[in-house]
């Protein structure tokens, strides 16, 4: 399987995808349908050391306390990433959920091919590979399975993998109330509030990826995921403890550097998502990232996204445009942004850029 076709078709077509390919080969060079041109492979001399430009921990023990609310708003200005801790979820539910994605990328082909994208035997959990391997000429090294959070809707999740079924439940329940404290102090300090008028904007769908990154055989020449800013609202994130140096935040909007956003047992990596940008008129950034793999070991990261309803139209909140400012974006439905997003391979924040006024 040496042929770019052959191994494009083998992850892709035939449904088996990274995962896959690292487990019926012993490969020793990266194929070159993941070989990145030099200028998205994240170089040593684009790393800005973490000593010089850290990324902010919060603790959230008590969310009443003012000194809670300025820090999550301030770097929600500044960097549009934290890391909150003592939020509440046990390390050992954490820990539950990792051991449970790692349980569904354990499973046979067959079995995980069952969950595959466009014929899974559930309508809300499905299994693919890489970002849009259809549009891109360059594949990322990264299986991911996604879980829609329809708890209004009876059975949504009869047909899960029972590998992690009740993992997934768990995690939605518990990470909700915190998302929507955070959206709360967020909105708030716009001189906004949630209410009926855009709830469904802000937190109207809840969505959970398994990320799966394979061991890889030649990291600098590839991507795990490939440099983007999330178009939802809100994205809150748990890495797998003690991998180091694989999710980097763009530290700069001018240049082209980057920080890496380490491993905290028992945090969440909170990031502001295009759709908080917009609405805020730019006073939140939505962040750049990008995700690198090891030669040596595997790695899961667990994201929960906090969205619009696909027919949302998003602008930005009346309330931030009162004193006469102007709007900083043209008005768009959801769901002909999400089109433009998945639309093309990952690539920075050309989406938002796109409905810039």
């Amino acid at each position: 399987m040496t042929p770019t076709t052959d191994v494009r078709d083998f992850v892709v077509n035939q449904r088996n995808g990274v995962k896959g390919l690292v487990d019926s080969l012993t490969l020793t060079t990266l194929p070159s349908p993941y070989i990145q041109p030099p200028q998205e492979r994240l170089t040593s001399d684009k790393i800005i050391s973490s000593s010089s430009s850290k990324i902010p921990v919060i603790d959230v023990s008590n969310w009443t306390d003012p000194r809670v609310a300025r820090e999550i708003c301030d770097a929600a200005s500044k960097l549009g990433l934290f890391q909150i801790v003592n939020h509440g979820i046990a390390p050992a539910e954490l820990k539950a959920l990792i051991a449970a994605a790692r349980g569904f990328f354990e499973l046979t082909a067959e079995e995980r091919r069952r969950y595959w994208r466009g014929s899974s035997v559930s309508e809300t959990a499905w299994l693919t590979t890489s970002f849009n391997p259809v549009k891109e000429s360059v594949l990322e090294w990264r299986d991911f399975l996604k879980f829609e959070f329809l708890p209004q809707r009876h059975g949504f999740a009869a047909t899960w993998p029972p590998v992690c079924k009740e993992q997934v439940i768990d995690h939605f329940e518990r990470i909700k109330p915190i998302a929507k404290k955070i959206l709360n102090i967020l909105i708030s300090n716009l001189n906004s509030a949630i209410d009926e008028s855009n709830k469904q904007i802000l937190m109207g769908t809840m969505r959970m990826n398994f990320n799966y990154y394979p061991e890889c055989p030649e990291p600098s020449l590839a991507v795990g995921t490939g440099r983007h800013s999330d178009i939802n609202t809100l994205t809150l994130l748990l890495q797998e403890d003690g991998v180091l140096s694989s999710l980097y935040a763009r530290a700069t909007e001018d240049g082209d550097k980057w920080i890496n956003v380490p491993p905290i047992p028992g945090a969440i990596v909170v990031n502001i998502g295009d759709v908080l940008q917009i609405l805020s008129n730019d006073r939140y950034k939505s962040i750049e990232h990008c995700v690198v793999v090891n030669k040596s070991c595997s790695r899961v990261s667990i994201p929960v996204f906090c969205g619009p309803v696909q027919d949302s139209v998003i602008q930005p909140l009346p309330e931030v445009l009162e004193n006469s400012e102007k709007s900083r974006y043209r008005e768009v439905v959801y769901l002909d942004y999400l089109k433009g997003f998945f639309g093309r391979p990952h690539d920075g924040k050309k989406t938002i850029e796109s409905i810039k006024l």
